[in-house]
């Protein structure tokens, strides 16, 4: 049966209604506080950042930026619920190396999403860097006199990481493997037990990442032989990188960013980088990143995804490479 014209407009009309009305929540977007997931506990490095951007996007947003702590698994534990949200922007990822790359590469079975395809990547917070280090009692004083040990005692030299498979454990494997060193992997559980470790000379080297280790560096009371950046960090201007000293390989770039549940729509998404990228251009908030050992970086999020996707590729061959595997 045909409709009448008038009953055909009202119907059509009422079917848009929907449409509109999404469409207008997307413009109007956010209307309540946005959850910003940090898949590690507070306190460290990672969760002192995702503090910093999240009140700085908070003051873009004009809307709270609650920070919700979700650790466990080398924080796939907070990515896997993440990726389970609802893809309304009102909750968001701290994603990182370790969630996002080195996990999924290490012990893909284990880890409940793909960290490409099953996240709307948003944009890069900034990279940061791993660094090896050694208690001040340890002979060496550059990485050449390092490595010259570790061959003239091969077994015999130990290295402290966060844990097994974590972003510095696979770092020293590299190392390893580029050097042809034999040296010990004695994991922790988390930076702060490895750093007690080297810090009481338990073990005469570790393998970290340089925010968690920068006071002690500063200090003296650890010194760092080489760093993963490509150039220097400004930061540190006399401490030589591992590229500079042979092996450019290991000039890797460990980051933060946010990211999202799948198939967020592109007003939103668009509204959140925006607010990511305005918060990075801040003088104060470059400064407290910087201070923090974390370099800021500018990439919207299909860049940032194919990063990602990129990042994902090499921690997988270094897997394969140093024969690394987690139950």
């Amino acid at each position: 049966m045909t409709l009448p014209f008038t009953r055909r407009i009202m119907l059509g009309a009422s079917l848009a209604v929907p449409a509109i009305v999404s469409a207008r929540a997307q413009d109007a977007f956010p209307t309540h506080p946005v959850r910003l997931v940090v898949p590690f506990p507070p306190g460290g490095s990672t969760d002192v950042i995702g503090r910093i951007i999240a009140a700085a996007m908070q003051e873009r947003l004009k809307q709270t930026v609650v920070v919700d702590n979700r650790p466990g698994a080398s924080g796939t534990v907070g990515s896997a619920s993440v990726s389970r949200s609802p893809a309304d922007g009102y909750t968001i990822l701290f994603s990182n190396i370790a969630s996002q790359g080195v996990m999924p590469a290490l012990s893909p079975g284990n880890v409940p999403y793909d960290p490409v395809k099953d996240f709307t990547h948003i944009g890069m917070i900034g990279v940061y860097w791993a660094v090896l280090l050694v208690n001040p009692k340890f002979p060496a004083k550059t990485l050449a006199e390092f490595i010259a040990e570790a061959k003239k005692h091969p077994g015999e030299i130990n290295f402290a990481t966060s844990g097994i498979g974590s972003s510095p454990h696979l770092f020293v494997e590299m190392l390893k493997a580029e050097a042809g060193i034999n040296i010990v992997h004695v994991p922790y559980r988390g930076a702060g037990p490895a750093l007690s470790a080297i810090l009481a000379n338990e073990v005469p080297a570790m393998g970290d990442s340089l925010p968690s280790s920068t006071p002690h560096i500063r200090s003296g009371a650890l010194r760092a032989l080489g760093v993963s950046s490509a150039q220097r960090v400004p930061a540190f201007p006399n401490l030589p990188t591992f590229a500079e000293q042979g092996f450019p390989r290991m000039a890797i770039d460990n980051w933060y960013g946010i990211s999202g549940p799948p198939d967020m729509p592109a007003p939103v998404v668009a509204t959140l980088t925006a607010a990511l990228n305005d918060s990075l251009k801040d003088p104060a908030v470059i400064e407290r990143m910087r201070t923090l050992g974390l370099e800021p970086r500018i990439m919207n999020g299909e860049a940032f995804g194919s990063f990602i996707e990129n990042m994902f590729a090499l921690w997988k061959d270094t897997v394969r490479i140093a024969n690394i595997h987690v139950d």
